[in-house]
């Protein structure tokens, strides 16, 4: 019996964390481990993976890459930037 997935369109998730909150989350809890403070850490990661999730929540999936997009003039794919573009016929 082979398992069909219910929802394929969904982004992946780690625990109950979706992959960016995670790794909010991660970033945190290694500084932390690092740094020695770790309970202060993990807090601060649970508490901004939150308020990720609550900005996050009504918007387009692919939010954060048009904000990098556009205020940081990041392109992660491989099209060039759009004022280099050209036609031809």
């Amino acid at each position: 019996m082979t398992r069909i997935s219910r929802y394929i369109d969904d982004p992946p998730q780690i625990f109950f964390w979706e992959l960016d909150e995670f790794i909010v989350f991660g970033t945190c809890f290694s500084i932390g481990t690092i740094t020695g403070v770790p309970t202060v850490m993990i807090t601060l990661g649970v508490v901004l993976a939150y308020l990720l999730s609550r900005v996050k929540a009504g918007r387009s999936d692919g939010f954060f890459l048009h904000v990098l997009y556009w205020v940081a003039g990041l392109n992660l794919k491989s099209c060039p930037p759009s004022h280099f573009r050209s036609y031809i016929e």
